[in-house]
């Protein structure tokens, strides 16, 4: 009897396991599934109870295409994710490889001010960014959403890497200092090869942020022809009505890209965040 009851359990555990995983799913799945429905439904389907529509209107992509300058404003995404993405790797490895390897007066201090500024709100400090960038005349222009990615990369980026270095064992830099290496060879041949787990992750991380960033491009960009893509999907939103069909094509299709760099790279995604996060300091 208690050989029954100690192999029920396992079985019962997994069972409690399965069913919450599905119940998670489908908290997310089902709004997705309803964006995709709605994107083949013509505006008179858009409001009725069926789930799905009786006849798929797979024209409303290439319409919801055609309705916005699509591609200028895939270019202008692609304009500002580019570089923020070389920008927030790169100084986040850089000051991390400073905080991992490098002793010096008020280091502790400083880290726990780095750490401190992830507890601040964006909104914080959103009004006295955008006097600054004004008065330097860069507000209607890409640089307030791109040259901030070259000062750290950002305090949680950079906690991420720091740790997966501190992991490293100190023995392979003096090795290659004893070769002749120095500090900044020390961090592009051996540092960075060895962080690539975390690398990837703040790069999804960086990816997914700038790809569906709303509120930066509409505080700084006035004109239409500079619009990113998340920006971009306002033109669907009329003074009165809402083309909720297409709205919703045009936002399948801009989700598409996120989902495919995840899936792609999960694996090293949720190898760095859990090596980085299992090191202790």
């Amino acid at each position: 009897m208690m050989n029954q009851a100690t192999t029920r359990k396992p079985v019962y555990s997994k069972l409690f396991s399965m069913l919450m995983l599905l119940a998670g799913a489908a908290v997310v799945l089902i709004p997705l599934l309803w964006t995709f429905a709605t994107s083949l439904k013509t505006p008179a389907e858009v409001f009725k109870d069926d789930f799905f529509p009786a006849v798929w209107m797979w024209s409303n992509y290439k319409n919801a295409v055609l309705a916005i300058p699509f591609f200028t404003f895939l270019k202008n995404t692609l304009i500002i994710l580019i570089p923020v993405l070389v920008g927030t790797v790169f100084s986040s490895a850089l000051s991390a490889y400073g905080f991992a390897r490098f002793n010096f007066r008020g280091k502790r201090t400083l880290f726990l001010v780095l750490l401190a500024t992830m507890m601040l709100p964006s909104q914080v400090t959103m009004i006295p960014m955008f006097i600054m960038f004004k008065e330097i005349g860069w507000v209607d222009t890409f640089l307030p959403l791109i040259i901030p990615a070259f000062f750290g990369g950002g305090a949680f980026n950079i906690f991420l890497i720091r740790q997966f270095m501190r992991g490293i064992p100190r023995d392979l830099d003096e090795s290659a200092f004893v070769d002749g290496a120095n500090k900044m060879q020390i961090f592009t041949k051996i540092m960075l090869p060895l962080s690539m787990p975390p690398l990837i992750a703040v790069s999804i991380f960086t990816f997914m942020g700038v790809w569906n960033d709303f509120q930066g491009p509409l505080i700084y960009l006035n004109s239409s022809e500079k619009y990113t893509l998340a920006l971009g999907l306002s033109m669907f939103k009329g003074l009165y009505n809402v083309e909720w069909n297409m709205l919703m094509a045009a936002t399948m299709l801009i989700m598409l890209p996120p989902l495919v760099v995840f899936f792609v790279a999960q694996k090293y995604f949720i190898e760095g965040i859990s090596i980085s996060s299992a090191i202790k300091g």
